[in-house]
């Protein structure tokens, strides 16, 4: 069994395409849609297959159910026979990966897979796939460590020794301002909700992966 952990976090940054996927995936006999990822862990069998749009999910799943499989949405959705994608007619985005990604391959690569279904080209930046130090202002915050440390600690220690810088509010919005400037073509895709709200801070056009995967979806 399929099943989809549709973020929290996602679901209240971008409602509409988060309900159109749900909608979607609970049509399928081989998913189930659930809720918030820490009270879905208890029910995980060995047998089931997790799908996660989050890098939290993600990272949470890992560690506290590592007898399923997990993969992200970009990876299963291109497994989908008769997925309705958009046509974008050859438009070219940025793309800007997650420092929280950079483990994970098949992620990123399959994000890129799934804009070239679009009809997208997809534009990289020099610091990509494993070289990208971005976060949004995810990183210079303790608030994301406070939160799951307890339900991950081992995944969560690590961020907390080795990713986080901390600063003020003000700083962080400078630090996004300066990184946008570097975007060619200004319309840049992310595939997480800290760095989408991290672009948007600074002033980009950013737009969520799923929001363009779900724009043929009623």
């Amino acid at each position: 069994m399929f099943i989809y952990l549709p973020s929290c976090n996602f679901t209240q940054s971008c409602p509409d395409s988060s309900n159109k996927i749900k909608s979607y995936l609970s049509k399928q006999q081989d998913v189930c849609v659930a809720g918030c990822c820490r009270a879905a862990q208890k029910k995980f069998t060995s047998k089931d297959t997790v799908i996660t749009i989050c890098l939290t999910c993600s990272a949470i799943t890992r560690e506290v159910s590592p007898q399923v499989k997990e993969i992200s949405f970009w990876e299963y959705v291109l497994t989908v026979p008769d997925f309705p994608w958009p046509d974008f007619h050859g438009e070219a985005i940025t793309v800007q990966d997650c420092w929280r990604a950079r483990r994970n391959p098949g992620l990123m690569h399959a994000v890129r897979q799934c804009l070239q279904r679009m009809n997208i080209h997809p534009v990289e930046i020099e610091e990509n796939f494993e070289k990208t130090t971005f976060d949004g202002m995810w990183r210079f915050s303790e608030a994301p460590i406070r939160r799951n440390i307890g339900i991950a600690p081992k995944y969560f220690s690590e961020v907390r020794d080795h990713g986080i810088e901390l600063l003020p509010p003000n700083e962080q919005e400078e630090r996004m301002k300066q990184w946008v400037e570097q975007y060619q073509p200004p319309r840049v895709v992310t595939y997480c909700n800290a760095c989408l709200t991290g672009v948007k801070t600074g002033g980009a056009d950013g737009v969520h992966l799923m929001e363009l995967l779900t724009s043929n979806i009623s």
